[in-house]
C-alpha cells in the first residue's frame, strides 16, 4: 500500500459502521463523515496545487 497513514485513518470507519436501513448522521457517524470529508477536500486541494 503507497498510503499506510490513509488506510489507518480510514479503518475506524469500518469497525464503527453499523447495518442499518440508512445512513442516519448522528453520533460518531456524523464525526466519521466529518473526518472523511476534510480528508477528502484537503487531499483534493493538495492534489490540485500539485498538478497546477
Amino acid at each position: 500500500m503507497r498510503y499506510p497513514v490513509a488506510f489507518f485513518l480510514l479503518t475506524p470507519t469500518l469497525a464503527l459502521a453499523h447495518s442499518g436501513p440508512h445512513l442516519h448522521p448522528h453520533g460518531s457517524d456524523a464525526m466519521w463523515l466529518g473526518v472523511v470529508g476534510a480528508l477528502a477536500a484537503a487531499g483534493g486541494y493538495v492534489l490540485a496545487k500539485v498538478r497546477k
